[in-house]
């Protein structure tokens, strides 16, 4: 008998030592050990929704757009150019020979920043995931960095704003997330002999003016130091990654996965176009949706500016996108296994605008009312349907409730009929048909069909929302 329990007890030690060693797998530079990767975890599934912000020293000039490093430095002889952005430098500042990029940094002071305010709004607003950009393309990292100068923990607002943020928003329950422009930061603007930019106290920020080797091994440190420093739960790269070279990519996503080991943590990698394997990160695509249903999950990222300016960074007289555009096209990108990254855009000073505030106060209403049709769901069989009279019908499910999410109102007392909820889709029976409402939900007659499923909203079913409204199908 004792024999018996003690090697019991050794095949229990044993399995536990083999569970651990396959929890603490190593990751080694190569694609075959980094596919072992699971590159969308369930967390990400479930969370839907994010935000995060464009905010650094292009905050200051605050016109055009957040690519004012780049714009500012093309005359009238290129073919890129921003609403006169390079002349009307000229005007404000003065000529390139005398006032470089460079020079906002002092402007740049960031004393309005307010990490928690910051988190508070995002949790407000209804996110799961937040974050800010930790370098955009002009080469200014936004966190205390030992491998570059132009960091503004040294200059600037002299604040680790990524230590921050990130402590805040991890306080809050939300993942933490940071975003990396900085791929073509080397071949993004090409200094000119005459320029002010032209010294080589600057060559960290211009990136172009340091030897092409040098400056993709600090690309690597300073992507690898935000790793080690702020243990992100996703980082998102933009869609110059084809400029780095391949072992570079593989030393970063490797370090970062095993780093993810040591703090238990189940990261995501974002990439655009085929800069990585969709075995190994999570598609993004910028500013649009597909309007298909994709098997594999994936991500959007849109700005909440709207008008001829669609800028990320702020700038003067941003016009933008209302709380009902955003929520429908969270719905729309939901039902096709999508999940939304928002970008709001804070001003110079650290403080978010009261309008964009307002709009993500609504934003938040809608989500905290009706977030069940959004929140841990997955897609259904079908993503929508416009209906015989016209309205807008988006679908999510969860476990066996299927939420048909309507852009339009159908009304009361009217019968609706969704081809979507046909037999073969639902592979079960209707117990139920709610409207999900404000104060009170309100049980909807309906009617099963071989074909599909019709509805009528009772005479007193008040309009619950003027963004959309969710009816939801219980399956017995």
């Amino acid at each position: 008998m004792i024999k018996q329990l003690s090697f019991i007890v050794l095949c229990i030690i044993l399995c536990i030592i083999g569970l651990n060693s396959k929890a603490q797998k190593q990751y080694t530079p190569d694609w075959e050990s980094l596919h072992q990767h699971t590159p969308v975890p369930e967390w990400m599934r479930d969370a839907k929704f994010g935000i995060y912000c464009h905010w650094g020293v292009y905050s200051v000039p605050a016109y055009g757009n957040e690519q004012y490093y780049f714009y500012m430095h093309q005359n009238s002889e290129s073919t890129d150019f921003l609403m006169g952005g390079h002349n009307r430098h000229i005007e404000m500042y003065g000529p390139l020979s005398e006032f470089g990029y460079h020079d906002f940094i002092p402007m740049f002071k960031g004393e309005k920043f307010d990490a928690d305010e910051w988190a508070t709004l995002f949790k407000e607003s209804g996110a799961r995931f937040a974050g800010t950009v930790a370098e955009h393309h002009d080469g200014f990292s936004m966190w205390d960095s030992k491998y570059t100068p132009f960091n503004a923990k040294e200059m600037g607002p002299k604040r680790d704003i990524i230590g921050e943020l990130g402590k805040s928003i991890k306080a809050r329950g939300l993942k933490f997330i940071t975003s990396l422009h900085h791929e073509n930061n080397y071949t993004y603007v090409k200094v000119k002999p005459e320029w002010a930019a032209n010294n080589p106290k600057y060559a960290k920020m211009y990136g172009c003016l340091m030897p092409h080797e040098e400056w993709l091994q600090m690309w690597l440190n300073k992507s690898n130091e935000v790793v080690d420093k702020y243990s992100p739960d996703l980082v998102y790269f933009d869609a110059w990654m084809d400029q780095i070279p391949e072992r570079y990519k593989l030393d970063f996503l490797s370090n970062y996965f095993n780093q993810a080991q040591k703090t238990k943590q189940e990261v995501i990698v974002t990439y655009k176009n085929n800069d990585f394997p969709r075995t190994i990160g999570m598609l993004d695509h910028e500013m649009f949706s597909p309007d298909e249903m994709d098997s594999i999950p994936w991500l959007c990222d849109l700005t909440i500016s709207a008008g001829y300016h669609r800028s990320w960074g702020y700038v003067k007289g941003m016009k933008l996108s209302t709380h009902k555009e955003i929520l429908h096209k969270l719905i729309e990108i939901v039902s096709n296994n999508g999940h939304l990254l928002l970008n709001l855009s804070p001003m110079a000073d650290g403080s978010i605008p009261q309008d964009q505030k307002d709009v993500m106060a609504n934003v938040g209403v809608w989500l905290w009312s009706y977030g069940e049709s959004i929140y841990g769901t997955r897609p259904y069989v079908v993503s929508n349907e416009i209906t015989a009279d016209g309205k807008r019908v988006h679908y999510t499910r969860k476990g066996k409730s299927i939420y048909a999410i309507f852009l339009d109102w159908p009304g009361t007392e009217k019968q609706i009929t969704l081809s979507g909820l046909s037999s073969n889709n639902l592979k079960g029976q209707i117990k139920s048909a709610t409207l999900l409402s404000v104060k009170k939900n309100y049980d909807c007659a309906f009617q099963e069909t071989v074909g599909s499923i019709s509805f009528t909203i009772p005479k007193n079913g008040r309009l619950p929302s003027d963004v959309a409204q969710v009816i939801r199908f219980d399956l017995m």
